[in-house]
């Protein structure tokens, strides 16, 4: 396959998943990288007119494919698009902040940690995306590019500090985050941050930092190792499950759940059945916002940001 043709099938989403290409480009490495770094650069320039371009894919197969490339040149371009306040970000990239950027930014930061620092430390950063990026720490310690002294040290000084002493859901992440390397030296922070009620207790307690520590630094740091996502080292296996792929998507809930597939197949006969209704403009009084952690509306068991929010 030559790279027009891989360009063309990364160019907006397809009904499955183009594995061929995705394989084209890897083994075209060098002649692919320009393109992508182009393309990501567009993104981080102009990131609205992916918003009103909702079915382009090239960023977002370029960001993968330049971490697992391990390509330098992308950080720069990751940092300025991500630095982005509000929640573009979210609306164009979708999961891949919640589920990968840590380990995009892992990938490509050659240790360099100070544009890591800068996202975490920028109150205007979309929580999500700052979150993400206090994310990379553990899995550079795992990937052993990181000593854990160095990144408890700084997490200390995020604590001691660095960040606004009033509640924010980024004071959550960055105790999941010490909880992730055995944080000993932090317990004193960790605790004043529970007296003074910065931390959402219904994701984690305090009591669950006793017990984490009780079972030793090896056995917890192994248990990090385990559950951290790592560097990006296979695109296919990090991309195409996703929702997306319609079709995809569809043979798998068939094979996996064959009574829900069915069932989501007698609706649809139903919906394309049904006489037209005439449209009716929502009450802001009556109208519900679907979170992205909630129930998804459709009845498939998922979390919204797992299913239709795709």
């Amino acid at each position: 396959m030559d790279i027009d043709d891989i360009k063309q099938q990364l160019e907006f989403v397809t009904p499955r998943f183009p594995r061929d290409a995705v394989h084209a480009a890897i083994a075209q490495r060098e002649a692919i990288t320009p393109w992508l770094l182009e393309q990501l650069a567009q993104c981080a320039d102009d990131p609205q007119a992916l918003v009103d371009e909702p079915t382009r894919m090239t960023h977002l197969y370029a960001m993968y494919l330049l971490a697992q490339f391990r390509e330098p040149a992308a950080y720069p371009l990751l940092i300025k698009l991500f630095s982005t306040p509000g929640e573009i970000s979210l609306e164009i990239t979708g999961d891949l902040v919640t589920d990968d950027l840590c380990g995009i930014l892992a990938s490509v930061c050659a240790g360099d940690l100070e544009p890591i620092k800068g996202l975490i430390e920028t109150p205007t950063v979309n929580e999500y995306v700052r979150g993400a990026a206090l994310r990379t720490l553990p899995i550079l310690v795992c990937e052993g590019q990181l000593a854990r002294d160095e990144a408890v040290a700084y997490l200390a000084t995020l604590f001691r500090g660095k960040l606004e002493r009033e509640y924010d859901p980024f004071w959550t992440s960055l105790v999941l985050v010490a909880y992730e390397l055995y944080p000993e030296e932090l317990m004193e922070d960790i605790e004043q941050a529970y007296a003074d009620e910065l931390i959402d207790t219904w994701f984690i307690g305090l009591h669950d930092f006793k017990q984490h520590l009780a079972r030793g630094k090896e056995a917890a740091l192994e248990e990090t190792r385990q559950r951290e996502p790592g560097l990006i080292h296979d695109i296919v296996a990090e991309m195409e499950q996703w929702l997306c792929f319609e079709l995809d998507a569809a043979e798998r809930e068939a094979e996996r759940f064959p009574d829900r597939h069915k069932a989501r197949q007698e609706q649809a006969s139903l919906r394309d059945q049904a006489p037209p209704q005439p449209a009716r403009p929502s009450s802001p009084a009556t109208s519900v916002k679907v979170g992205r952690n909630d129930p998804c509306p459709c009845g498939s068991g998922q979390k919204y940001k797992k299913c239709c929010l795709s």
